[in-house]
């Protein structure tokens, strides 16, 4: 039996929920057609004018050769190095490492003993200032977030409190004295096992990158004079070798090229000295740059090379890249074509929704595509009121508009 009404019901019910639905749809389209307004929000965006292009970039880039062993760096990645000054350390075996991290540690503790018990350290008024003033000084750094000095501001304490100590016991004073004797022997002792670590210095000063792909030594700045689009495409024949050995490289000037293959037909667009905009397309950035050279056209292709002196980490890396050339960029809100209008008093701008009523804002063409423009607000004067901003609803009208028509 409720089998039988389930049945009876089902074969009511469905007719009906069908009906309903195609009902609606019939609705809806009837008041599509009627209602001669259609709306959209205006958002703020970017146009640009610019130029897909691939190529190498290309920069003054010395390797750094190590040694074989246990390999400790001493420079961490886009650090400026000196001329002369160490980039790492090769040990024979770990055994070397582990000596040279216990080292450290007992030439910090060596020095604060030293600190402690010399007899020229502060003592008295003078000692309790300066505690109170490092003290400070460790507050400050914590409650600020600035922990750049934290282990200097730490190490200043450390030994301020181990003269007071030293000062106040006898039994510290000669503790601390013996102590002081044996870190030496121990430092001396581990000092003597240096003798085996090498010390890799640089040739020359520059920025430390531990990434090497070999083209260090193959891409130059000098070959990049007279480039045509053949010789740009021979780079990829290159063979690059790295050494084994090799702990990464120096760049050694802030000059840096991207040399690139475009269209013939936008050769115009490029003149020596302008400045343009690159986004790479590896790092999703733009770094702004300038035209340095310009080549022949060549089968429909010219090679345009481009130079930044952005001194950039993110840019150490860059080697085979495509992107593009961005010579206009725009920023402002984006409208349809068909929701500019022109008033009565030949304003041009849009008409925007505001409590259930058509307002005009008058607005001033940056840049357009196929189907919208750019535009900013453009009022009259500091008192007009009359601005569009992002975020507005604007009228998409089949027919006539005027400010304050009933559009809902």
């Amino acid at each position: 039996m409720n089998q039988q009404q389930g049945t009876i019901f089902s074969k009511i019910a469905m007719p009906i929920v069908i009906v309903a639905i195609v009902v609606y749809l019939i609705c809806s389209a009837w008041v599509g057609i009627r209602d001669p307004y259609q709306f959209t929000v205006a958002y703020t965006d970017t146009m640009e004018t610019s130029v897909d292009a691939a190529g190498w970039v290309v920069r003054s880039e010395q390797p750094v050769a190590g040694a074989e062993g246990v390999v400790q760096l001493k420079r961490g990645q886009g650090e400026k190095v000196a001329k002369g000054k160490e980039i790492a350390v090769v040990y024979q075996d770990e055994t070397y490492v582990e000596n040279q991290e216990e080292l450290l540690q007992v030439k910090n503790d060596l020095s604060a003993l030293q600190y402690a018990t010399y007899s020229e350290s502060p003592s008295g008024t003078a000692l309790e200032d300066q505690m109170l003033s490092a003290m400070t000084s460790l507050r400050t750094a914590a409650s600020s977030g600035n922990y750049s000095s934290l282990s200097e501001q730490t190490e200043t304490y450390r030994k301020l409190v181990l003269r007071r100590e030293y000062l106040l016991s006898s039994e510290a004073t000669a503790a601390m004295t013996q102590a002081a004797a044996d870190l030496q022997a121990r430092y001396d002792d581990l000092q003597s096992y240096q003798s085996g670590a090498t010390s890799i210095k640089a040739q020359e000063s520059g920025l430390f990158s531990s990434y090497v792909d070999g083209y260090e030594t193959l891409l130059t700045p000098d070959k990049l004079d007279g480039l045509s689009p053949k010789d740009l495409a021979a780079f990829s024949q290159l063979t690059p070798s790295t050494d084994a050995n090799v702990l990464g490289k120096l760049v050694t000037d802030s000059i840096w090229y991207y040399a690139v293959t475009v269209p013939g037909d936008c050769v115009t667009r490029f003149a020596v000295g302008d400045s343009v905009d690159v986004f790479f397309n590896s790092l999703s950035e733009t770094f702004p740059m300038e035209v340095f050279q310009v080549g022949e056209v060549q089968e429909d292709q010219v090679v345009i090379v481009l130079r930044s002196s952005q001194d950039d980490d993110k840019a150490e890396d860059l080697r085979q890249e495509s992107g593009r050339v961005i010579f206009y960029s725009s920023e402002g809100i984006r409208v349809p074509k068909e929701a500019l209008r022109v008033s009565k008093d030949g304003e041009r701008g849009v008409y925007v929704v505001v409590s259930q009523k058509a307002r005009f804002r008058p607005v001033k063409i940056l840049a357009e595509d196929e189907n919208s423009y750019l535009v900013k607000a453009d009022p009259t004067d500091e008192e007009d009121t009359r601005i569009l901003r992002a975020g507005d609803e604007l009228v998409l009208a089949s027919e006539e508009l005027y400010d304050g028509k009933v559009v809902r």
